[in-house]
C-alpha cells in the first residue's frame, strides 16, 4: 500500500477509536451478542530480533494480536497501555504480539519500538506474509486492530481502534 492509502487507513482508525467501536464475533439477534467461537488462523512471523513466532505454538496462553504501524497516531496512543498490560500479566500467561504493518526496514521499526519502550514482541514480515495474515484474519485494514485470543486458540473479541488499559483488562479478566 502507498503511504497515502496508509494515511487514509489511519484516519479511519482514529475515527473508529473515537467512536469506541467494538466488533464482537457472532450474530446480534437483539440484546447481548451470541458469541460464535472462531479459531484464530495460524501464522508464523519473525520478531525484530529474528525470533520466529508461530501462533499455534502459543496455545495455552491468552494472546492479544495487535495490528499497528509507526505512523498511526491511535496506535502510538495504545502502545504504552499494551506495554503495561504485558509487563503486569505475562507471568499469568498473557502474550501480546504487535504485528507492524510498516513498509520500513526492521531497524527503523526497532528504533521506534525502543523509543516507545515497547515491552512485547514486535513482529514483521514481507508484504506477501503480512497480506496472507491480514486476509486470514479478515482484517479490514483499520489500525490499530486487536484480536483477543483465548487459551484454546479461539478469537474472543476483535477491537477496531485504540483501547485503554482499563478496556483491555475488562476483557482479559475472564480469560487470564
Amino acid at each position: 500500500m502507498t503511504r497515502r492509502t496508509w494515511a487514509l487507513v489511519s484516519i479511519l482508525a482514529a475515527t473508529l477509536a473515537i467512536g469506541g467501536t467494538v466488533r464482537a464475533l457472532g450474530d446480534r439477534a437483539g440484546g447481548e451478542p451470541e458469541q460464535q467461537l472462531v479459531p484464530a488462523p495460524d501464522f508464523t512471523l519473525s520478531s525484530l530480533e529474528g525470533e520466529r513466532y508461530t501462533l499455534s505454538e502459543l496455545r495455552g496462553n491468552v494472546i492479544i494480536l495487535n495490528f499497528w504501524a509507526t505512523w498511526c497516531a491511535p496506535c502510538r496512543k495504545e502502545i504504552p497501555d499494551l506495554s503495561r498490560i504485558y509487563t503486569a500479566h505475562k507471568d499469568a500467561g498473557l502474550v501480546i504480539l504487535g504485528v507492524s504493518w510498516d513498509d520500513l526496514d526492521k531497524d527503523k521499526i526497532r528504533k521506534f519500538a525502543d523509543n516507545y519502550k515497547v515491552t512485547y514482541p514486535v513482529l514483521h514480515g514481507t508484504q506477501s506474509e503480512l497480506t496472507e495474515v491480514g486476509m486470514a484474519y479478515q482484517w479490514e485494514g483499520y489500525l490499530p486492530t486487536s484480536y483477543i485470543i483465548d487459551r484454546g486458540g479461539f478469537i474472543r473479541e476483535v477491537l477496531v481502534g485504540a483501547r485503554s488499559e482499563k478496556f483491555f483488562m475488562k476483557i482479559l479478566e475472564s480469560l487470564l
